[in-house]
């Protein structure tokens, strides 16, 4: 499937719906006729479309599960240039854009149609539902969703996404194309370590408790160990300071101010599996002035050093002013 960055399907609030229908068309899956689904087609629907019937067939045989409920497919015009599809899975809307070639159209709809499979039978919104107020959560939960999404395009369509998955090593970056090596790139490694460890018996069970820290997507060996979050480390205060609120920001937030700069980027790498926890905290002291400081806990001290300087580079970018930083056995504390 070629151009995967701007595939962003996810799980997106629809705040418009189409003002023209030009046909409605409507086939069966290959499912016995007692359960048998239809696929609704609205809009100008393309030629190939009419495959939906044997990708369904496909997904089923491919993930061991059937799908419950019809689907409504509705094809339109692409008004977002980063976006080709979407799967809503409070509305259960699955649509599909027109632009792209017929390659690129018949993956977003086998992706968005792996989307709504998942829904019916692990209820995708009420995952959301549970991750929402913790955005770290929330971005590993959704790796999961993308990231299996994204294994079924690459193993049914023989595409191999992971080539491509790579941070450029020179330029800027958007936090965007970061956001998909990660969702759909580490995501989709994190379903790979499941399944071959347990089958899709253990896929099944990511979703009935899924990992909540962005860490355990992208080390698997921590999760299949059986951790399922991770605690906030110690903001270390003076006698003069107090916590007012502290904030796990995630390995995923971590890295990505380390990728943002060309001159940090390759430290990304050096990362490795080192990453243990880490914690925010907002101060106050006694002359009400607010202070952050950021604990980063690793497990590996060996280049400990030169992640401390690449950190305070980064933020000092973002930040327009130098934070200091030190370095306490195996933790990082930054402030600024």
């Amino acid at each position: 499937m070629r151009g995967w960055p701007i595939v962003i399907s996810g799980i997106l609030a629809l705040t418009c719906g189409l003002s023209i229908v030009s046909c409605t068309t409507t086939i069966k899956a290959s499912t016995p006729a007692a359960t048998q689904p239809r696929i609704t087609f609205e809009g100008d629907t393309p030629p190939w479309a009419e495959s939906a019937s044997a990708v369904m067939a496909e997904l089923e045989q491919w993930r061991g599960l059937g799908f419950k409920e019809n689907l409504q497919v509705t094809f339109q015009p692409q008004d977002d240039p980063n976006l080709n599809g979407w799967y809503n899975s409070e509305t259960k809307q699955l649509v599909v854009t027109t632009a792209g070639s017929d390659e690129l159209g018949r993956g977003v709809l086998l992706h968005e149609m792996f989307h709504a499979l998942q829904d019916q039978h692990f209820d995708l919104y009420n995952l959301h539902i549970q991750s929402q107020n913790t955005p770290d959560y929330d971005k590993a939960v959704t790796a999961v969703i993308e990231g299996e999404a994204m294994l079924a395009v690459s193993e049914l369509l023989n595409y191999d996404f992971l080539a491509h998955a790579q941070l450029p090593p020179e330029g800027t970056i958007s936090d965007q194309l970061f956001e998909n090596i990660f969702l759909y790139g580490a995501g989709l490694k994190f379903i790979q370590a499941v399944r071959e460890d347990g089958g899709w018996d253990a896929v099944d069970a990511v979703f009935a408790a899924p990992p909540q820290a962005t860490t355990l997507i992208l080390n698997p060996a921590r999760y299949l160990a059986g951790e399922r979050a991770i605690d906030p480390t110690e903001v270390p205060l003076n006698i003069d300071e107090t916590l007012t609120s502290q904030t796990i920001r995630g390995e995923y937030a971590v890295r990505l101010l380390l990728a943002r700069q060309p001159e940090t980027r390759p430290l990304v790498d050096s990362i490795g599996n080192s990453y243990i926890t880490d914690t925010l905290g907002v101060l106050t002291n006694k002359n009400g002035d607010i202070i952050h400081r950021w604990v980063i806990e690793l497990n590996n001290t060996n280049n400990i050093e030169s992640l401390a300087t690449g950190f305070t580079t980064a933020l000092a970018t973002e930040l327009e002013k130098q934070p200091v930083a030190e370095t306490n056995n195996s933790s990082i504390i930054l402030e600024w």
